[in-house]
């Protein structure tokens, strides 16, 4: 089997067991929630996540950044590994371009080393997706080229489709206006969401109800 090894975000939403048991490195986007930061070495439970939400508290996040991304990077070039790292989508967030330029850095230190980066142009069970189906290739024996070309090839067959209960997180993420979300809540608009082939979030339709 070809060395190298797969690298993700946290945003995959893969349970933290399939990283370890798949050999999937993974970066974390990290949050702030509360006035306490979250990270890698400090996380917080899912189910406690989302009940705090609904309990008010809104998180903010941040990208990974190129320091980070070396970080994660340095000791599967140090042990003699390729990279192959599928990236959250430029779309939605700069932590592909954070990794591109640690990628670059570090194949000055590492010149016999390769580092590939793919904008999955996905997020969340979409990019875990591409990130289960390669990390079976892998397993395979499908070299680093062939599992870069087939993410490249299929990222835009996935289709990100979805609505939310509330408008307030998109009010309060910057994605509509104060205005809007008070109309579309009197109204009861429930909008419909989806990733582009940019991998940007857009709005599709703006159905009342469920």
């Amino acid at each position: 089997m070809e060395k190298y090894v797969i690298t993700t975000e946290n945003t995959a939403d893969l349970p933290y067991s399939y990283y370890k048991e798949h050999q999937v490195e993974y970066m974390y986007l990290t949050y702030q929630l509360d006035g306490i930061t979250y990270n890698k070495e400090n996380e917080l439970d899912f189910k406690e996540f989302y009940s705090r939400m609904r309990a008010g508290s809104m998180p903010t996040t941040s990208q990974v950044n190129s320091e980070e991304a070396k970080d994660v990077l340095r000791p599967l070039l140090e042990a003699g590994n390729d990279v192959l790292h599928l990236a959250f989508s430029s779309g939605l967030s700069g932590s592909y371009n954070s990794v591109r330029l640690a990628a670059e850095e570090l194949k000055e230190e590492y010149p016999d080393r390769e580092i590939r980066c793919v904008d999955t142009l996905c997020a969340c069970a979409g990019e875990g997706f591409l990130v289960y189906e390669a990390a079976k290739k892998w397993l395979g024996g499908e070299s680093l080229d062939e599992v870069a070309k087939w993410t490249k090839k299929y990222r835009l067959n996935v289709c990100h489709w979805f609505t939310v209960d509330t408008l307030k997180y998109l009010e309060k993420g910057g994605r509509i206006s104060k205005a809007a979300a008070a109309m579309g809540t009197a109204l009861q608009i429930k909008p419909l969401l989806r990733v582009d082939e940019s991998g940007k979030l857009i709005i599709a339709g703006k159905p009342r109800g469920r």
